[in-house]
C-alpha cells in the first residue's frame, strides 16, 4: 500500500455525511467492504444535481472504482456486492424500490427524509426516474490540486513556482486550470508563462473551460498568436 501525500492544495470537494452516520450505524459495522459501499453510495449521491437523487442496482454493479476498491477475489465481486448491498439496506441506510421503467433493477434511495418522500412518490406512481437511457450517476475525477499538475505534467517545483501557482489557484476555477495544462502538454509548451497566458486569457475575455474545449479558434489564438513563442515545436 502507498503513503498518502496528503491532501491537495486549494479547494477540495467534500462530501457530507449525516453526524447520525457515525453514532447509529457506523458502530454496528465490522466488513471493510461493506464499509467502502457505504462510503461510495454517500459519495454517489452527492454527485448528482437532480432534486431527487437515487442510485441503480445495476450501475453500483457495473462501477469498476467501486469494484475495484473491494477486496474480493474479481470473479465474486458482483454476487457479493449485491449481497453487501442487501446486508446495508437491513441498516436501515438506505431504502429499495423495485424500478418500474421496465430497466429490471433496483433503485436505492437514502434514507433521510427526501428520500422516504421520493420512494412515496415512486410506489404511488406520481414521480418516475429521468435515467432511463443513461447511468444513474457519474464520479467526475478528482482535483489534484495545483502543485501535483504541474509536478506531473511540467516538472520540479521551485519555492518561487510554488507562490504563483498558490496564487493562480486561488483566482481561477479548477476547471479552467485543467484545461490551460492539458492545453500546454497538448501544444508540447511545458511551462509556466504558456498556462499563465491561458489562464489570463480566461479572466479577461470571460472563456471558460467547458467552452474553451470546444473552440478551435480559441486553441489557435494560443498556438499561433502572441503567446506561440512559448511552444516548443520539435
Amino acid at each position: 500500500m502507498s503513503t498518502f501525500k496528503g491532501f491537495p492544495s486549494g479547494k477540495i470537494r467534500l462530501i457530507p455525511i449525516p453526524s447520525t452516520f457515525f453514532t447509529e450505524i457506523l458502530p454496528e459495522v465490522d466488513d471493510i467492504n461493506m464499509l467502502k459501499v457505504m462510503l461510495h453510495i454517500f459519495r454517489a449521491l452527492d454527485s448528482q444535481e437532480r432534486e431527487i437523487r437515487y442510485l441503480r442496482e445495476k450501475d453500483l454493479l457495473a462501477d469498476a472504482d467501486l469494484l475495484a476498491s473491494l477486496n474480493i477475489a474479481d470473479e465474486e465481486k458482483q454476487t457479493i456486492l449485491s449481497s453487501i448491498l442487501a446486508e446495508i439496506l437491513k441498516t436501515g441506510l438506505i431504502l429499495k424500490a423495485d424500478d418500474q421503467s421496465g430497466q429490471n433493477t433496483a433503485l436505492y434511495f437514502l434514507n433521510s427524509q427526501k428520500g422516504r418522500d421520493a420512494l412515496t412518490a415512486l410506489q404511488s406512481g406520481k414521480w418516475h426516474p429521468d435515467d432511463t437511457d443513461n447511468a444513474s450517476y457519474q464520479l467526475l475525477p478528482e482535483w489534484p490540486g495545483i502543485y501535483r499538475l504541474y509536478e506531473d505534467n511540467i516538472g520540479p517545483l521551485t519555492p518561487l513556482l510554488a507562490d504563483m501557482l498558490q496564487e493562480a489557484e486561488k483566482t481561477y476555477p479548477p476547471s479552467v486550470i485543467q484545461f490551460a495544462f492539458e492545453e500546454a502538454v497538448k501544444k508540447n509548451a511545458r511551462n509556466w508563462k504558456y498556462i499563465n497566458a491561458i489562464l489570463r486569457g480566461w479572466q479577461e475575455k470571460g472563456i471558460n473551460g467547458h467552452n474553451s474545449r470546444d473552440s478551435e479558434d480559441y486553441r489557435q489564438k494560443y498556438t499561433g498568436g502572441e503567446y506561440a513563442e512559448y511552444i516548443n515545436r520539435e
